[in-house]
């Protein structure tokens, strides 16, 4: 399945940050590694500008190019500074997590989470039904108790995580980026 006309800017901006998560990720010093972040972008048609190739081609993006090298850095920055972050919180003894606007992050699939960690992720349901498909292709395997919430955070989606079974008298580590 590939994304539809119903997705929204928010979800674009999904593909923009798996784009930024691809990038580093091939990087040899990279500050995290998300292997399954180009799968989306492969699987997505072209919603996103091709990265420019060459000095010229950045040069002529004027200042567009800084707002991009800056969106790239924060977004390498705040996904290392978050994973650490969750992963003290559930050392320390937190063992839910709650992702809201999880868009394309694979947290779930790609961090060393204790035993008895069980991460809710929160999203409309156009994009995770994508990421859901994507993630099966790549045969993706969740490395903690991984529950979808299918909602629109415009709404009132703290019931549907509830009924997913989220417990409101347990430690938890909120994740809103």
């Amino acid at each position: 399945m590939q994304p539809n006309e119903s997705w929204t800017g928010i979800a674009k901006t999904a593909l923009g940050v798996a784009a930024v998560r691809a990038l580093e990720s091939r990087r040899p010093d990279r500050l995290f590694d998300d292997p399954y972040a180009q799968a989306f972008l492969d699987a997505a048609p072209p919603v996103l500008p091709e990265e420019p190739r060459t000095a010229g081609e950045r040069a002529s993006l004027g200042p567009l190019a800084s707002l991009g090298a800056v969106f790239a850095f924060h977004g390498v920055i705040r996904t290392r500074f978050f994973d650490d972050d969750l992963l003290a919180a559930c050392r320390g003894g937190c063992r839910q997590v709650v992702v809201l606007a999880a868009g394309l992050d694979t947290r779930a699939y790609r961090l060393a989470w204790p035993a008895g960690t069980h991460l809710f992720e929160v999203d409309l349901p156009d994009v995770l039904r994508f990421k859901g498909q994507v993630l099966a292709q790549e045969t993706a395997v969740p490395r903690c108790a991984h529950t979808i919430v299918a909602a629109d955070l415009r709404e009132d989606w703290s019931a549907e995580l509830t009924n997913a079974g989220f417990q409101a008298t347990t430690a938890t580590a909120w994740l809103a980026e």
